[in-house]
C-alpha cells in the first residue's frame, strides 16, 4: 500500500513538474526579452545601432543553420508567399531593431520597452485600416487608454526624463513591429514558428548587408567587432544566443502547450517588471513616477483590449497572429 502511494505521489509530482515547465519557459522568455532593452543600451556604448543590428541578425542566421533543412519547403512556397517573407523580414529584422536601438540612445530601457510594447495595439489598428478587420468596442477602448499612456510618457520630455527624439524612434519601432505582425499573420497561420524564424533571420541578414552596402557603411560595420571588449562581446552574445535564439525556442515550446491568451500574458506583462529591476540594479536608473503612470495606462489598455475577443478569431501568439511551433 505504501509502495502504491509512493508510486502514485511520484507520478503525480512528475505530472505537476511537466505541467509547470511551459509556464517556466514563458516566464524565462519574458525575463530574457525584458532584459534585452537594458543589455541593448549597455552594448551601445561600443556598437552603434546599425552594426549592432547587422551582426545580431547575421549571427542569428548562423545559429539557425540546424534549421536549414526547412529551407527547401520554404523555397517551394508560392512567389507571393516568398515576397511576403521579404516584407516581413524588412519590418522585423531591419526597421524594427534599427529604430528600437536608436531609441535606447536617448531614453531609458523601461520607457523604450513600454512604447515598443504598444505594437499589439497598433497591429489591431493596422488590421482595421489595411485589412478592414472589424474593430470591437473593447479593442477601440484599449487603444484609446494605451494612447493616454503614450501621451503621459511624451510628457516626460518636459521634466527632463527623456528626449522626444527617442520617443519618436520607439514609436517607429512599435509601428514597424505592428507592420510585421499584420503582414506575417498568414505566414504564422500556415507555417511552423521556426520556419518563419529561419526565413526572416536569413532574409533579414541579407537585407541588412544590402542596406550597409547602399549607404556606404560597409567598412564601419565590418570593423565594428574589432573594437569590442570582453563585456561588449558578452552583451552581444546575450542578444544573439539568448534573445534571438534561445528565447524563441522556449517561446515555441510554451506556445504549443498553453492557450494563446496565457502565453501572451506570461511573455508580455512581466517584461516591464523585469526591465525595471534590471535597469535599476545594472544601470542605476530608478523609474520615475510618471513612467509607472504611463505603464499603467499602456498595460491597462492592452488588458482592456483582450477582455472580450471574438470567438471566431484564431488563437494568437500575443501580437494578433496565430503561430505554430515544431
Amino acid at each position: 500500500m505504501r509502495v502504491s502511494e509512493a508510486g502514485s505521489f511520484s507520478v503525480s509530482n512528475e505530472k505537476g513538474v511537466r505541467r509547470g515547465m511551459p509556464f517556466l519557459a514563458l516566464i524565462l522568455v519574458s525575463l530574457f526579452w525584458g532584459g534585452h532593452a537594458v543589455v541593448g543600451k549597455a552594448v551601445e556604448t561600443q556598437l552603434a545601432p546599425l552594426p549592432l543590428t547587422v551582426w545580431r541578425f547575421t549571427m542569428t542566421a548562423v545559429c539557425c543553420l540546424p534549421l536549414l533543412g526547412r529551407a527547401k519547403r520554404i523555397l517551394q512556397l508560392p512567389s507571393r508567399t516568398r515576397w511576403q517573407f521579404v516584407l516581413a523580414s524588412l519590418f522585423w529584422s531591419v526597421l524594427y531593431p534599427l529604430c528600437y536601438y536608436q531609441s535606447l540612445r536617448t531614453i531609458s530601457p523601461l520607457e523604450s520597452l513600454l512604447l515598443v510594447n504598444t505594437a499589439p495595439l497598433l497591429a489591431v489598428l493596422f488590421g482595421f485600416l489595411v485589412l478592414r478587420e472589424r474593430l470591437t468596442r473593447w479593442e477601440g477602448a484599449g487603444i484609446a487608454v494605451s494612447f493616454a499612456g503614450i501621451v503621459t510618457l511624451v510628457a516626460l520630455q518636459g521634466t527632463g526624463h527623456a528626449e522626444l527624439i527617442g520617443i519618436v524612434f520607439a514609436l517607429c519601432a512599435s509601428a514597424s513591429f505592428a507592420g510585421y505582425t499584420v503582414c506575417s499573420r498568414s505566414l504564422f497561420q500556415a507555417l511552423p514558428l521556426f520556419d518563419v524564424l529561419l526565413a526572416t533571420s536569413v532574409l533579414g541578414a541579407v537585407l541588412l548587408w544590402i542596406w550597409t552596402l547602399v549607404t556606404g557603411q560597409l567598412d564601419v560595420v565590418a570593423g565594428a567587432l574589432a573594437t569590442l571588449n570582453q563585456a561588449g562581446w558578452m552583451q552581444l552574445m546575450y542578444i544573439v544566443l539568448i534573445v534571438s535564439t534561445a528565447a524563441y525556442a522556449l517561446y515555441g515550446y510554451g506556445l504549443r502547450r498553453l492557450p494563446a491568451a496565457v502565453s501572451s500574458a506570461l511573455t508580455f506583462y512581466p517584461q516591464v517588471v523585469f526591465a525595471a529591476v534590471i535597469e535599476w540594479v545594472w544601470l542605476g536608473i530608478v523609474p520615475a513616477v510618471v513612467t509607472w503612470v504611463g505603464a499603467a495606462f499602456i498595460l491597462g489598455g492592452t488588458v482592456l483590449m483582450r477582455i472580450r475577443r471574438r470567438p471566431s478569431q484564431a488563437p494568437s501568439d500575443g501580437c494578433g497572429q496565430s503561430a505554430r511551433a515544431e
